[in-house]
């Protein structure tokens, strides 16, 4: 009856849980709401991604162009902070059913996101000591997450593309055009000029390509008890291994 009640209640909560990157922080200072960050599509920039083989899985992005967007300035192993909110950069972060994993990649700006290109810099999963989500902990936080730049990685302009993996309608296969099966994806970029004097370039993959259906970190009932968890995509790049 529990494991019911559950589902229900994150079916009921799935219209208005939606959320997406609404500022970043760097060098300790909260940007403005937007600025360097790839603007989304008005109409759903709330809105999840459930269609693995789509191109908006990149960032749900009016375009790809990087006409419009600042480019907020880095430097190689410093830390960036990710802020996700329903809108207008405060208030509810996302709806509490929607647990699962937080991820970020990098990739070169002139790529446009396109092919082998995305390497990740973080990822942070489920607890089971402590029976919490990285969702939970982000809630917890007011919608922030740190994540470090990698301290050798060359220069350049990058895309860093945060990600939340909501679960809670995960136990069942997507099935297009309903928003109650499947894993839902909130992706989104910011634009950033990494400086510094590394050299490395880190093994990368496709996005759309790297996530299937049936990845167990994508199709999993989470209303049951779960001992371990496999967070989608590949290993995190760790400095010096390229």
């Amino acid at each position: 009856m529990h494991i019911l009640s559950s589902i229900f209640l994150a079916f009921a909560l799935t219209a208005n849980a939606h959320t997406h990157l609404s500022n970043i922080w760097v060098n300790g200072t909260r940007q403005a709401v937007g600025r360097c960050i790839r603007p989304s599509v008005k109409s759903t920039a709330n809105s999840p991604i459930q269609d693995l083989s789509s191109d908006d899985l990149r960032c749900r992005a009016i375009s790809m162009d990087t006409d419009g967007t600042d480019t907020c300035g880095v430097v190689a192993g410093t830390k960036v902070t990710a802020e996700w909110h329903k809108s207008n950069g405060m208030g509810t972060v996302i709806s509490a059913s929607h647990k699962g994993p937080c991820l970020v990649y990098m990739s070169k700006m002139e790529a446009e996101g396109a092919g082998n290109v995305w390497f990740k810099i973080y990822e942070d999963g489920y607890d089971p000591d402590t029976d919490s989500w990285c969702i939970d902990k982000l809630i917890a936080n007011d919608g922030k997450l740190d994540v470090t730049i990698p301290v050798d990685i060359e220069p350049g302009n990058y895309l860093m593309r945060t990600e939340l993996i909501a679960l809670h309608n995960a136990s069942e296969e997507p099935v297009a055009n309903s928003p109650e099966t499947g894993a839902q994806l909130f992706p989104n970029f910011a634009q950033l000029y990494v400086s510094g004097e590394g050299s490395a370039e880190p093994k990368a993959v496709a996005i759309p390509g790297t996530y299937k259906p049936t990845d167990p970190g994508l199709f999993i009932n989470i209303y049951k008890k779960i001992t371990s968890y496999i967070i989608p995509g590949p290993d995190v790049y760790k400095p010096g291994s390229a």
